[in-house]
Formats: structure tokens, C-alpha cells, sequence
């Protein structure tokens, strides 16, 4: 009886493994640039390609300004990737803040940049904001700081 049941199992994991090969040797995987490829396995998300992204600095000191007046900064970005780097989105942390940023794909070894301009109409003593800037990088964002000691026109 033991033999039966053990020609049994070893029967059942033969075919099992049988049936697992024909099964994926009839997927069709997908490329990140868009080729098929009969007969092979998707590839994992960790085997993808990303976009990477390096910035000059993420923090920026613009010093004392006087209040009313507009301060700006352009934060250099390069694409140390294999990819072309796409900034899809730049939020800033207040509505004293204006962003730019390169709208065109950054290729891979390329620069790009990310400019804010702060307001500083209204505001007094030190102040700190920020930007989060979103690509197609693993993590997606992307936090720069800036910082200013906004004065009274009088000193």
C-alpha cells in the first residue's frame, strides 16, 4: 500500500510540473520599450527601467530680501539615468511660491532645471518653503527647500 501511494504522489508532481512548463511557454511578454517577445515571462517591475535624478543642491539659502520683492532660484537637474528623465509636475509648498520647470524629456546624461519664484509681498522674518518635484524616477518625488530672511523695506 505504501509503494502505491508513493508512485501515486511521485506521479501527481511529475504531471503537475509538465502542466506548469506548458503553461508559461505560451505567455507573451511585454518590453518597457514596447517589443514582444513570444513564449517568455513578463518581466518583474524591479527589472524595468527608471529614470534617475540628481539635482545641483536641495537647498537653497536666498539670504535677506527685502519684503515685496521677488527672489528666484534655478536648481540644475541631470539625468544620471539610462532613460530619458521626464519632470511631469513641480508643487509648491504656498501660494508665494511660482515653479518652472523643463518640460521636454531630459535624455540620459543630460541637464535640465527646476526654478522658483518666491514672493515675498507680505511676509516677514525667516521663511522656509518648498517645491515637490515629481518624475518618472523611483520614488517619484522629490522634496527642494528654500529659505529666506525677508526684511522691512526700512532696514
Amino acid at each position: 500500500m505504501r509503494v502505491l501511494v508513493g508512485m501515486l504522489v511521485v506521479l501527481w508532481a511529475a504531471c503537475s510540473t509538465v502542466s506548469k512548463k506548458e503553461d508559461t511557454t505560451n505567455q507573451t511578454a511585454i518590453s518597457p520599450s514596447g517589443t514582444v517577445s513570444e513564449g517568455s515571462q513578463p518581466s518583474s517591475p524591479s527589472q524595468e527601467a527608471t529614470a534617475k535624478i540628481e539635482f545641483d543642491k536641495m537647498e537653497h539659502d536666498f539670504g535677506k530680501i527685502r519684503e515685496g520683492e521677488k527672489a528666484s532660484y534655478r536648481f540644475r537637474v541631470r539625468n544620471p539615468g539610462t532613460i530619458p528623465l521626464r519632470i511631469t509636475d513641480v508643487k509648491p509648498s504656498c501660494g508665494c511660491t511660482v515653479p518652472a520647470w523643463t518640460k521636454d524629456p531630459i535624455p540620459p546624461g543630460g541637464e535640465g532645471f527646476v526654478e522658483v519664484v518666491f514672493d515675498s509681498q507680505g511676509r516677514s522674518g525667516e521663511q522656509m518653503k518648498t517645491v515637490t518635484v515629481f518624475a518618472n524616477t523611483d520614488p517619484p518625488t522629490h522634496i527642494l527647500r528654500f529659505r529666506g530672511l525677508v526684511v522691512s523695506e526700512k532696514q
